[in-house]
């Protein structure tokens, strides 16, 4: 397989991922920004670490909050280190979501995973994977 093949091979698997990911109602986007503000210290992260963390651009993220936002999930405030920036923190209505959530896509994601993975495949692919995002 050539390396263009494989990189298109590569975004097919992580698009059939994300779609087999989606929780209760939560698109795996969605669940990702809940999962990693209820994985933050004081639960709360700047736009521009959700923007490192997703890979979307920052109007991304703030089309990817506002509908979290609006179901009480999310909420924006000032952070007291910069006034020019906002910080996103979880609600506990989010946190509660969020935890619900983390407990499908977790059993999902080892079902998936273990059908086609060993142990030892599943080690190396983290390894390769976190190689691959220290470039992209």
């Amino acid at each position: 397989m050539d390396d263009l093949a494989l990189a298109l091979a590569l975004a097919r698997a992580a698009s059939g991922m994300r779609r087999r990911l989606e929780v209760h109602g939560l698109s795996f986007r969605e669940f990702a920004v809940l999962h990693h503000l209820a994985e933050a210290p004081g639960r709360q992260l700047r736009r521009i670490d959700l923007v490192d963390l997703l890979g979307p651009t920052p109007s991304g993220v703030a089309r990817l909050l506002a509908p979290l936002e609006k179901q009480g999930y999310v909420t924006r405030r000032p952070d007291p280190r910069d006034a020019r920036r906002a910080l996103v923190a979880l609600t506990e209505v989010g946190g509660d979501r969020a935890e619900e959530a983390r407990t499908v896509a977790t059993g999902k994601a080892a079902a998936l995973l273990s059908q086609v993975l060993g142990t030892s495949d599943r080690e190396t692919l983290a390894g390769l994977l976190d190689r691959l995002t220290r470039v992209v």
